[in-house]
């Protein structure tokens, strides 16, 4: 069999890599500085923090299971081109709002709403294009770059996202987002080639096909069960992701420049996780990696509410936490999501994707306002240590699945 063709050498990979590392990078800097305009700028209560971050997810609540069957439909690399414009017009309302002294949390709520709705369509068209574009037998690795620009933009982009902040102001530093937004579009725009219009299902009725997604999920054995476990672990740890900006920037009393910085140091882990997945699989499997990739990265993060209580130490602490916890969870989603591209036929995908994207990011909303709630009646660290503890709890159970069972799957 003639080996294929180097993902180098790949042209149209490698404009959807970059447009994807653009698009995350932009994501990645709004998403400090939505946290940071809303504490620091509009002074948000706990629950204005919460429910704002639960409305970046809403959208996959709401479309994140007709996205998949919508997006079969439509031509892939179109869809994520409308998704970046629409995303740039939102973010640019921010600091248009904010020079003209109009900018409240209302204006801020609906701004990421409609972020979310754009995010869905790009997410779970990227990742229907990836099998069509590279073989199969280069999908980990495709998506192993992937993650590792997912890990750049994690790294760059807060550090750059608060020294913006530090420098301007939180509001203006959406301009940026707007820009690398754009630079996404051009990028998506540039794939050559003609995409193919996609076969017309033979059951044109919409919420059938929303129905054929969700069955292949429920009756494929290995999926199944896996999709309930990450969804709950979602669940979970959106509540921690909810609560650490709190964490930092009022308890601990850091500033946004700072808590970017350090965010950016604990990053780094997620780099060299996606540099080494392929490696971890080759020497544990599927299955095995995935279970305890999953379980360390949960256990991990129990050091974050301890950053709190160490005094002028807490740094290192989110610094240490931050690139363990990185490493361990970027090996997880990686390996996780090439076992689901592999496996799942090609008609099906953008259904699949879409699927399991509304068990991760459909639920966020509801651990993002639960997390706020409670920090407000608890406080912040004691609702930390029960939202951790749900991660934990999610974890183990995966190692009850069948994927966990089976060491080479695919």
């Amino acid at each position: 069999m003639e080996p294929p063709e180097s993902l180098n050498r790949n042209r149209a990979f490698n404009f959807l890599w970059v447009g994807e590392t653009a698009s995350q990078f932009g994501f990645q800097v709004a998403g400090l500085a939505t946290s940071t305009t809303a504490i620091v700028v509009l002074h948000a209560t706990e629950g204005q923090v919460g429910l704002l971050n639960g409305l970046q997810t809403l959208a996959f609540l709401l479309i994140g299971l007709p996205a998949g069957a919508w997006v079969d439909r439509w031509r892939k690399r179109r869809t994520m081109i409308v998704a970046d414009l629409v995303r740039m017009v939102a973010l640019a309302s921010i600091p248009i709002a904010w020079a003209m002294d109009a900018l409240t949390i209302y204006h801020m709520m609906i701004v990421v709403t409609v972020f979310g709705f754009g995010t869905v369509f790009f997410d779970v068209a990227y990742q229907s294009l990836v099998p069509s574009i590279v073989h199969n037998r280069q999908i980990g690795q495709a998506n192993g770059r992937l993650e590792a620009s997912f890990q750049v933009a994690r790294v760059g982009g807060p550090g750059l996202a608060g020294w913006l902040i530090g420098v301007f102001s939180a509001p203006v530093t959406f301009g940026l987002t707007v820009g690398t937004l754009g630079f996404s579009a051009a990028a998506i725009a540039s794939i050559p080639g003609t995409e193919p219009k996609p076969a017309a299902p033979k059951d044109t009725v919409l919420w059938h096909q929303v129905r054929d997604g969700i069955s292949y999920v429920k009756n494929e054995p290995l999926l199944g069960p896996l999709f309930l476990c990450i969804a709950c672990n979602a669940l979970f740890g959106q509540g921690v992701f909810t609560l650490l900006p709190v964490l930092a920037l009022r308890d601990m009393g850091l500033d946004a420049q700072t808590l970017g910085t350090l965010l950016s140091f604990g990053a780094v882990g997620g780099l060299i996780g996606a540099g080494i997945n392929r490696r971890v699989v080759r020497r544990l499997g599927d299955g095995h990696t995935i279970a305890a990739f999953s379980i360390i990265a949960s256990l991990v993060n129990f050091g974050l509410p301890f950053a709190a209580m160490a005094g002028a130490h807490g740094w290192i602490v989110l610094v240490c936490v931050g690139f363990v916890q990185s490493l361990f969870q970027t090996v997880y989603n990686i390996v996780q999501l090439s076992l689901r591209q592999r496996i799942c036929p090609k008609p099906l995908l953008g259904r699949l994707n879409a699927t399991f994207r509304f068990a991760v990011w459909g639920v966020m909303p509801i651990g993002s306002v639960s997390a706020g709630l409670l920090a407000g009646a608890i406080g912040v660290v004691p609702a930390m240590f029960v939202f951790l503890t749900g991660t934990l709890l999610a974890s183990i159970a995966m190692t009850f699945t069948p994927v966990a069972k089976r060491n080479r799957i695919g």
